[in-house]
């Protein structure tokens, strides 16, 4: 396809941009130039797997290999998301579908409620109240245990955080579908 300055065509089965240019390399924002980054993520990400199992038992240390050990499920579970979001850009390219891709946006069945949509909201600001409280015990923590208990709760400070993200995609994605369900 030809450059176009108006920007991507987009794509309305997937909802992604369609426009490329081949002569120069992927578009950057198109599905091609998306689905080169991540695989050359994942490639990456592979890697580094490797190393931090390692890292942990070469260390001979509980401590190092209880750090490396929780990195590394966190990034095993962002290589199999990146796995994921590899199928689903590779099915809106080859027009398939993969069992192993995303659920596709459009999937929901049955209408919801402004309350579900309330119940999320209520759990975003739990999310955001415990990292806050999390935060603040890792900050007291500092000085105990060569400061590992503070590394650990910062970092589930981080993962509330991550989650109150997640729940707002949610909670967005609810109130549309309540939306949809009274028009």
């Amino acid at each position: 396809m030809s450059d176009i300055s108006a920007g991507p065509l987009i794509d309305s089965f997937t909802g992604f941009p369609i426009a490329t240019r081949s002569s120069r390399g992927e578009a950057e924002g198109t599905v091609e130039w998306l689905l080169q980054a991540v695989e050359r993520h994942a490639s990456a990400e592979r890697d580094a797997l490797d190393q931090y199992e390692q890292i942990g038992t070469a260390s001979g240390d509980p401590v190092i290999a209880m750090v490396m050990r929780l990195i590394l499920e966190d990034e095993e579970r962002h290589h199999g998301l990146l796995k994921r979001i590899e199928a689903t850009l590779r099915d809106a390219l080859d027009w398939t579908h993969s069992a192993n891709a995303l659920p596709p946006a459009g999937a929901a069945a049955a209408p919801v409620t402004e309350e579900l949509a309330a119940a999320v909201r209520v759990l975003i600001e739990e999310e955001r109240t415990g990292a806050r409280y999390i935060r603040g015990l890792a900050h007291v923590e500092k000085s105990i245990d060569a400061g590992l208990p503070s590394v650990l709760l910062e970092m589930m400070a981080m993962d509330s955080e991550k989650h109150a993200r997640l729940l707002q995609f949610v909670h967005e994605r609810l109130t549309a579908r309540a939306r949809e369900a009274t028009d």
